[in-house]
């Protein structure tokens, strides 16, 4: 496994040096800036978010996006990202009077379409399932893997935002890890319920590890999520227990 942090780029320096493998930025910081220059990107391995908040992508509020997100793949390609997360919960929240299902079907066409654009590229397009504090599309990771799947696009499995959603059902025990993924992901971020730095003994993170270690996961793990303080040591410590976590 790669272990990742999700940041800025002026973090790079400080999470390599602390041990971690890569970086994870934001694709609109490198997507919209003028100034472009991919030298500058050492040690960053995947993108999130995607799109712009200018971007919506249903209703009457609709906008181009397919220009902007060509021009998103082609630049991580020359970063030399291999994975490209989509988020972007304000882009795919469903406007009053669309139905969020059949959004939900038109985004996972979207992300097919950028998807079959990043292919050649050698770029894995990895769309995310959200939470309801952020979008109304795409926020049960088990349903949103299972439709990707039958467009040929891969996802990633983030464990805040399915804990977000367990917790917000009244969840009781553990969410149903076997269900909500339900097959190996593309990738994957990490954070615990209060979207922290996950701790070795939280039992949630570890049944979310536990099901990743049962389907045989061996790919990049980005931390997503808050940590105590922004010391060195600090990284060193959570660095330590990711490891703890997903390979003891």
């Amino acid at each position: 496994m790669r272990f990742g942090v999700c940041g800025g780029l002026d973090l790079a320096p400080r999470v390599l040096a602390a041990g971690f493998d890569y970086v994870e930025i934001g694709a609109t910081g490198f997507a919209l800036r003028e100034d472009f220059d991919p030298a500058e990107y050492r040690g960053v391995e995947a993108s999130n978010l995607f799109f712009p908040g200018t971007i919506r992508l249903f209703g009457s509020e609709r906008t181009p996006y397919l220009e902007y997100a060509q021009l998103a793949v082609e630049r991580a390609h020359r970063i030399g990202i291999q994975t490209m997360v989509i988020g972007s919960g304000g882009s795919r929240r469903a406007p009053d009077g669309i139905d969020a299902l059949e959004a939900e079907r038109q985004f996972v066409d979207i992300c097919g379409e950028i998807a079959d654009y990043a292919r050649p590229f050698g770029i894995v397009i990895a769309p995310e399932s959200l939470n309801r504090s952020e979008t109304n599309v795409g926020n049960d990771l088990g349903a949103l893997a299972l439709a990707l799947r039958e467009r040929g696009v891969g996802y990633t499995a983030d464990s805040y935002h399915v804990l977000f959603e367990w917790h917000a059902e009244g969840g009781q025990g553990e969410p149903d890890w076997e269900r909500q993924i339900p097959f190996v992901p593309s990738h994957v971020h990490v954070g615990d319920l209060p979207r922290n730095a996950p701790e070795p003994e939280d039992p949630l993170v570890r049944g979310f590890a536990r099901r990743l270690r049962t389907l045989g996961y061996h790919g990049r793990i980005s931390l997503e999520a808050r940590r105590r303080d922004e010391t060195d040591e600090e990284l060193r410590r959570v660095l330590g227990n990711l490891r703890q976590i997903f390979l003891e």
